[in-house]
């Protein structure tokens, strides 16, 4: 008993540690799923959530053999790699027949974003984990996987706001954008170009200028649906004088 309680209080630590670190992936999941059907959103993100969980891991059983390979650009690449992913969630989709014919595209596409984004961000989380663990395995291991749940249900309450409030979808690309920038710019390869407070700038510039670049999508979006409905109501009150 003496061994054990250290071991849940630990357990715990690293379970509130990982739900505080687990925004940008709830994040990611609700915006790689949000246009899915309801049945598929789920199997995406329950894929996604294992794979992310897997990686994670592998990643902290590996983290101090990672961490010897000073060279290697982890955080600067993973920024690269999340700056894209980010965009990719924001830009205009297709037209929506397209959208149809290639649901199982989308499918496994909205699984690769989640593993990808996921991926780029978990070193992160890993290293304040694997702190608290003090390099114990099974005790990591027993913190992730009890955080599936958490990041699952999360990611589908999200998801859910996204679909109702189109404008919580470029709040959470602004997390991704301001997430992104900074592991660019806090790589060992790059932490010189900036000071910290123009880190924070540039990050904190970059999810602004994400939301406003929503707030300007859907105002247009509303903007071209009310013109449509206006043409639409006077070609039936022409149609109804003609008759």
């Amino acid at each position: 008993m003496e061994n054990l309680m250290p071991f849940v209080i630990k357990a715990l630590q690293i379970t509130l540690l990982d739900i505080v670190l687990s925004g940008d992936n709830i994040g990611v999941i609700a915006l790689a799923t949000r246009n899915l059907p309801k049945k598929h959103a789920k199997s995406a993100s329950l894929i996604g959530v294992i794979a992310a969980v897997v990686l994670r891991i592998i990643f902290a059983c590996l983290v101090t053999y990672i961490l010897m390979v000073e060279w290697l650009p982890i955080r600067l690449i993973g920024g690269i790699i999340l700056v894209k992913i980010t965009f990719d969630f924001i830009k205009p989709n297709k037209k929506e027949e397209d959208v149809n014919v290639h649901n199982s595209n989308k499918f496994w596409g909205a699984v690769l974003s989640i593993v990808a984004a996921d991926a780029t961000m978990s070193l992160d989380n890993v290293l304040a984990i694997a702190s608290v663990a003090e390099g114990h395995d099974l005790l990591i291991i027993f913190g992730l996987i009890l955080n599936i749940p958490i990041i699952f249900f999360g990611s589908q309450l999200v998801a859910n706001l996204m679909k109702k409030y189109p404008i919580v979808t470029y709040i959470g690309a602004a997390v991704l954008a301001h997430t992104s920038f900074k592991m660019i710019f806090e790589d060992r390869l790059t932490h010189n170009l900036l000071s910290p407070t123009m880190v924070n700038v540039v990050s904190f510039g970059a999810a602004a200028l994400t939301i406003l670049y929503g707030i300007y999508v859907i105002n247009r979006a509303k903007t071209y649906s009310f013109k449509e409905y206006k043409k639409e109501y006077q070609d039936k009150n022409s149609k109804t004088k003609i008759s």
